[in-house]
């Protein structure tokens, strides 16, 4: 198909399965497949169809993989299609009309005056390459036609109207001529930002006032004033302001300007809003038809509409379609009042632009009589078929019996949704997909692109950038490899007698002589970051900013540990200790175990910690997140990682792709799947996965995903709530149930799984979290249901207080 078809940018030439195309291609690349297959050339080959599609796509593979690292060869392409070609119509696709910039300039230089070549882009130029233009030419030209000399007039005689007929003198009337549809405005960004507080506080839109400020709004609560930015800053991106929150909210619209269209924040809303509530069939694009055609409003009026719909939500799903453009037609009356406009204005825009005159038929009398034209040939469609034996009624019963089946079933999942909520049944869909894996395990390439570039770096900055987190990394990634690379580094820098590389010869050398001594040695874990400590600092106008800063007198992490060992002055246990059951009491301090535990912290600000042959699973490890953290730790110690995440994306996966980067040792490797902990399918199929997939058998698993339930008061548990219950207790058992389950199926009960249990003090202490409380205190009980349920020989568990 691609013969004579395709001009690869290597050779200039079109694409052929010929010997000759062969060699050419062979004489650019020195390809070993080239060469290979033109070593053993016959020209049978070529009669043979099977053996010939072999060969082409051996060439276009060759082709496609040479031509990155290739000179690209527009000039003689160009030279090819304007000459031998002779092409009179060039399509770019792309981005921009780069080349046809080029062409232009080519055929300006080099083609005779009466040669015309079409250079089209295929954005900017859509009506020349569609014919659009002739379409238009046609009618501009039936339009100034002169008009044909008319014949002379014979009377026609005009049928009376008998009083008695249908048609009444109502229905014959003339056009108005006044109708025009509404004036389409731009988007405001201002009514954006009300309509998402409104949505996000579950406020009529009418009580978010533009004088208020989102501080103001959310009295006080700052995650739910965090989210609010977050949002906000989601749905216009770069064009938000510095401290949203501080200004009036007309004030922050008025910075913003115009959206232009609906962003990544409302569309989503929107889009679940149609899918959740509306009954089949009324999509969005059936609502913006009948918002255009019924209302005469434009695509930004639509917009300003659908935004005033989020607030206006049904509580339940619409039965009907008619009940969809009933509750449509509210919204719409909403959205008039709001914005000061009439649809009157809108009617008339139906007919010709008003320009119509003279009588016309009424839109009811023409409904009638095409309604008796279909009933005058439904009739004799039935004659014909009881002639024919043919039962015309059959498809209509079946279709009543779906009908009704659907109609059961729609109900149930009206009830259900009126029951959980939307959060709850949204929140529950699977999302666990094994062809979305994605493995990092190139360690020794990154390693030695780091190397590499951080002797450039010191070449361009003249000094040495004292970095001990990235010589551990690059101590955990050696190999020979890395050590013949930093020994041709040394001896390029070596041979060169200029002072200004001095320091970058310092450097290899250090590298290669820290790779040397960690050859050979099991890649460690060391926490060498700074401790940190929270600050909130209120300024003179009340805004609230939280940040990070370094503990005072705790330089190192070993510093740290030493402090967290003493207790304060309200307590004279330790701050950081380790508890253990006795047999017939409480949780009570265990010097034995905490003494352990202070080992285990020294080792990780020592020598460090080696997890060489480890396997673990990490839920809840999105960015900024603990699990993130632990991940980091796990894959500096050479650990097997297997990560989720709900927001499977590109920039998700370059996340992950970035810590492997920065933090993957020797023989580590980080999966990714995508997976959501609130549905029992995906903690199944991730269990499936994994003992199944992986074949892992699981030394460590962090069930640390979690849902944002902010705002939620004891008069108000919803469907959030219900759902952030799921992710961070009722999933979280179930997935130690599916683990040990699938370690009694493999027999393997001499190597039980350490599950850390993310546990609080927050047992309802802070207020306003839904369930967090509750949640947090039974998981407590797991540690209960280990001894009593028998999981030792499969999960030892361990809880985590945070907080």
């Amino acid at each position: 198909m691609l013969g004579r078809r395709y001009i690869p940018n290597l050779t200039a030439v079109p694409f052929e399965v010929t010997r000759a195309y062969f060699e050419t291609v062979y004489m650019l690349t020195e390809s070993p497949v080239a060469g290979n297959i033109l070593a053993s050339w016959s020209d049978a080959l070529l009669e043979d169809p099977a053996e010939k599609a072999h060969l082409a796509a051996a060439l276009l593979i060759e082709l496609l993989a040479y031509q990155l690292a290739s000179p690209v060869q527009w000039i003689k392409t160009q030279d090819y299609l304007f000459g031998a070609a002779s092409v009179e119509r060039v399509v770019e696709i792309g981005p921009s009309p780069v080349l046809c910039g080029m062409a232009a300039k080519t055929l300006q230089s080099a083609r005779p005056e009466d040669r015309q070549v079409s250079l089209l882009h295929f954005e900017r130029d859509q009506d020349e390459i569609y014919y659009r233009h002739i379409h238009e030419e046609g009618e501009a030209a039936v339009a100034q036609a002169p008009a044909v000399a008319s014949l002379p007039e014979t009377p026609v005689e005009q049928p009376m109207v008998e009083p008695s007929s249908p048609m009444s003198q109502s229905q014959l009337s003339t056009s108005p001529g006044a109708g025009e549809p509404i004036t389409d405005v731009q988007l405001l960004a201002l009514d954006i930002i009300q309509v998402i507080i409104a949505f996000k506080l579950k406020q009529p839109l009418g009580g978010i006032s533009a004088q208020q400020t989102i501080k103001t709004l959310v009295a006080g609560k700052s995650t739910l004033q965090n989210e609010l930015v977050g949002d906000l800053q989601k749905e216009f991106g770069t064009e938000m302001p510095g401290k949203p929150e501080d200004m009036p909210l007309r004030e922050l619209g008025a910075s913003i300007g115009t959206a232009g269209a609906l962003g990544k924040c409302t569309q989503p809303l929107i889009a679940r809003l149609f899918s959740s509530k509306m009954p089949g069939g009324f999509s969005l694009s059936s609502a913006r038809g009948v918002l255009q055609s019924a209302y005469g409003l434009g695509p930004q009026r639509q917009d300003a509409l659908l935004l005033v719909a989020l607030t206006m939500e049904p509580a339940a799903r619409l039965g009907s379609e008619a009940d969809a453009r009933s509750w449509l037609d509210g919204v719409a009356k909403a959205y008039a009042s709001r914005a000061g406009i009439s649809y009157a204005a809108a009617a008339g825009a139906a007919t010709a632009g008003g320009q119509a005159q003279g009588p016309v038929l009424s839109s009811a009398e023409m409904d009638r009589m095409q309604k008796e034209q279909r009933e005058h040939a439904r009739q004799q469609i039935e004659v014909l078929a009881r002639y024919a034996g043919i039962d015309l009624r059959a498809d209509g019963r079946s279709a009543e019996s779906e009908r009704a089946r659907n109609g059961e079933l729609q109900t149930n999942l009206d009830s259900l949704s009126a029951e959980l909520g939307d959060d709850f049944v949204e929140g529950i869909k699977p999302r666990f997909d094994a062809r979305k894996v994605r493995r990092f395990d190139s360690y020794w390439n990154w390693a030695r692109q780091g190397a590499y570039e951080w002797i450039q770096q010191t070449i361009a900055g003249g000094a040495v950038v004292e970095d001990e987190a990235r010589i551990l990394q690059l101590q955990n990634c050696a190999d020979e490899k890395l050590l013949k690379l930093l020994d041709g580094s040394v001896a390029v820098l070596n041979a060169i007698a200029d002072p200004a590389l001095a320091a970058a010869h310092c450097l290899a050398t250090r590298l290669r002589e820290a790779c040397t001594q960690a050859l050979g040695g099991r890649p460690v874990y060391r926490e060498l970051s700074a401790p940190m400590q929270p600050q909130t600092d209120i300024s003179q106008t009340g805004s609230v900013n939280y940040s990070e800063v370094p503990r005072a007198g705790e330089p190192s992490f070993a510093d740290y540990v030493e402090h967290m060992k003493c207790g304060n002055a309200d307590s004279a246990l330790p701050l950081l200790h380790m508890r253990e059951k006795t047999e017939h009491g409480p949780w009570t301090y265990s010097p034995l175990l905490s003494e352990a535990y202070y080992r285990g912290l020294a080792e990780l600000s020592g020598p460090g910690t080696s997890y060489v042959g480890a396997t673990a699973l990490v839920t809840g490890c999105g960015r900024g997140s603990i699990g993130a953290e632990i991940v980091r730790a796990l894959l500096m110690g050479g650990a097997r990682v297997l990560a989720t995440t709900s927001s499977y994306s590109r920039s998700t996966t370059l996340f992950f792709e970035d810590i492997y980067r920065k933090h993957g040792a020797r023989g580590s490797e980080l999966v990714v799947v995508p997976f959501n902990q609130g549905s029992v399918q995906d903690v199944e199929a991730l269990a499936g996965f994994v003992f199944g997939g992986l074949g892992w058998s699981l030394d460590y698993v962090f069930p640390f995903a979690a849902v944002s339930d902010v705002g939620s008061l004891v008069t108000n548990i919803g469907s959030c709530s219900e759902l952030a219950q799921r992710v961070i207790l009722t999933n979280v058992l179930q997935l130690l149930g599916v683990i040990k389950a699938a370690k009694e199926r493999t027999r393997r009960a001499t190597r039980p799984s350490l599950v850390v249990l993310p546990l609080s003090p927050n047992h309802g202490t802070i207020g306003g979290d839904g369930l967090y409380g509750e949640c947090k205190i039974a998981l407590e009980t797991v540690l209960n249901r280990w001894a009593s349920e028998g999981w030792e020989g499969h999960l030892s568990v361990a809880g985590a207080i945070i907080g």
